[in-house]
């Protein structure tokens, strides 16, 4: 039993530090031996866990995904649906200030590296942003039917530009190294959802 737990803790560490390096360097631009080094684990114990390294990006986009949306379902609070959308936008700024705007995007970075070149990486990418989308539009869509939210457009259409906001805006941070990008697009999102009087 002690050498499951610690197996799953060393999974862990590989999946968490890996992660850390992905974000900022890319998967193409790491190597295993990186990876190793920023382990601190031997080569035979990597890929003991991990068959390659394409097996070890795969698991450590699904373990970041799993924690994305236990994030989300978190953020998600409120006592109306505005109310938990706009809550879920200060969450997003909240969690890229804790990394001081480094890196970026996890999914991001990855659909603009891998999309093209990697179909099980655009897969999980893929399915990934439909979820979060949905999630979105069935908040959007409650405060529409509650005359909380009046727009023109369908909630599915809000949903996406949402995200392509988000995405945008921590890319620009991440770039500038400034907040004020991705609060400007946070702001500009508030304001398009402003509710009903």
């Amino acid at each position: 039993m002690k050498n499951t737990k610690k197996g799953g803790q060393t999974r862990d560490k590989i999946l968490k530090c890996t992660r850390k390096i992905l974000i900022t360097r890319g998967f193409y631009n790491t190597s295993i031996n990186d990876i190793i080094k920023a382990t601190g684990v031997k080569k035979g114990n990597l890929y003991y866990h991990f068959a390659s390294k394409e097996d070890l990006g795969i698991a450590v986009l699904q373990d970041a995904r799993d924690e994305f949306f236990q994030l989300l379902e978190a953020a998600f609070s409120g006592s109306t649906p505005l109310e938990k959308v706009n809550n879920f936008l200060e969450a997003i700024l909240s969690e890229q200030r804790k990394r001081h705007f480094v890196g970026g995007c996890l999914f991001g970075n990855t659909a603009l590296e891998m999309s093209d070149t990697n179909s099980e990486f655009a897969r999980i990418i893929n399915k990934l942003f439909i979820r979060w989308s949905n999630i979105l539009e069935g908040h959007l869509g409650e405060a529409v039917e509650k005359g909380e939210l009046i727009t023109r457009f369908a909630p599915h259409q809000l949903a996406k530009l949402i995200i392509a906001a988000i995405e945008g805006g921590i890319m620009m941070s991440r770039v500038s190294k400034d907040e004020k990008d991705l609060v400007d697009c946070i702001e500009s999102l508030k304001g398009l959802l402003r509710p009903v009087k």
